[in-house]
């Protein structure tokens, strides 16, 4: 079988999907990749994938270059012939999703999150719904992260609920992520936000709490791990980045493979997003057996158990956030590993890669 993974950034895709990817390839599929180039990851020479690279803008909407991108998606399907395509992202699910139906092949819409934008309105929040109203009727079914996402794709008539499944996630590689036990200074307190740098991910919540807790605490360190989101919509750019590394707020990590020894090294990993789908983050850090900040919003109390592997707080609320930051804080060694425990086990029982692994065969093969 051949199959398509189409995403508008190449390293969501390694990051996100390669768990599923190489099991699928270890079967004796084909797998394509397509999405814009990426000097992160080769795809051909690390994982033997053959990668098609896309010329896609992220962002805003531009008809002409959306236009280009669909185009150019439909011809990369009607010479691949591909028995399957999975979109993951706004343009590729779009647009490539009325190219598949042009170039007649199947696909899967993945919306890993409908985006706070999209839940909270405005004029791009009714266009977006009514390109996903008229696109999303090509797809085989359309995937989402949580049963919000269902109900508001129901709710504003965009996909009839019979055509939408509900995927748990997209899995944690346990093996890759859990305990690493690396000699650390247990008097140095570490706080972690692992996130593309941009506003509805709570940046500036994060930077907020840095401060109030720095005037109780002025040893904690707040890292950021992440791109920039610069060239995003609401995102951070390299200047105000750099201001605040400078005046001492935050200590900037930049875009790093090895992840799960920053997270062991860590105290605790914390998350203010507005809206998610499934946290990648969140899940790691839980199988890690890191105590968890994050808000009280779709997509982070699916792994957050408030008190028992960690806290919820409301979104925007930096005052709640930097309190719930302190508490773990002021946690003591044992209550610090049983609260990392509760992580790892829910993780064990809830979001195990495999379990996702298992539904994409089920999906292909039915």
């Amino acid at each position: 079988m051949k199959i398509i993974f189409t995403a508008n950034v190449l390293w969501d895709i390694y990051i996100f999907r390669y768990g599923v990817i190489k099991a699928l390839k270890d079967k004796g599929n084909e797998i394509i990749v397509v999405a814009p180039k990426d000097k992160r990851i080769d795809f051909e020479k690390e994982l033997g994938i053959r990668h098609i690279p896309i010329d896609l803008n992220m962002r805003g909407m531009n008809p002409v270059e959306d236009l280009k991108l669909m185009l150019q998606l439909t011809k990369i399907y009607k010479k691949e012939k591909p028995d399957m395509v999975f979109h993951y992202t706004i343009k590729p699910n779009i647009y490539g999703s009325i190219a598949c139906k042009i170039a007649g092949v199947p696909s899967i819409a993945v919306l890993t999150g409908l985006g706070y934008s999209f839940v909270a309105g405005g004029t791009i929040a009714k266009v977006a719904k009514a390109m996903y109203r008229f696109a999303l009727k090509f797809p085989k079914e359309v995937w989402v992260l949580n049963s919000d996402d269902k109900k508001e794709l129901v709710e504003n008539r965009i996909v009839k609920a019979d055509k939408i499944f509900v995927l748990p996630g997209e899995g944690i590689n346990l093996e890759r992520f859990k305990k690493l036990n690396i000699p650390k200074d247990k008097s140095k307190k570490t706080v972690l936000m692992i996130a593309r740098a941009f506003r509805d991910k709570g940046f500036y919540e994060y930077v907020e709490s840095a401060r109030i807790v720095k005037e109780t605490y002025p040893d904690v360190e707040f890292q950021f791990l992440g791109a920039l989101g610069g060239e995003g919509v609401n995102g951070i750019d390299e200047i105000t980045m750099s201001r605040y590394v400078e005046e001492g707020t935050l200590t900037y990590l930049g875009h790093r493979k090895d992840v799960p020894r920053i997270i062991d090294l860590s105290t605790m990993v914390v998350l203010p997003s507005y809206r998610e789908g499934i946290s990648k983050v969140l899940m790691e850090a839980a199988s890690m057996e890191k105590p968890i900040v994050a808000t009280d919003v779709t997509g982070c109390r699916e792994i957050v158990e408030n008190g028992k592997n960690g806290y919820l707080v409301p979104p925007k609320d930096v005052s709640a956030l930097a309190k719930a930051i302190i508490k773990i804080l002021n946690l003591d060694e044992k209550e610090l590993e049983e609260m990392g425990r509760y992580g790892r086990e829910k993780m064990e029982k809830e979001f195990d890669e495999k379990i996702i692994i298992e539904i994409y065969e089920e999906k292909l093969w039915s």
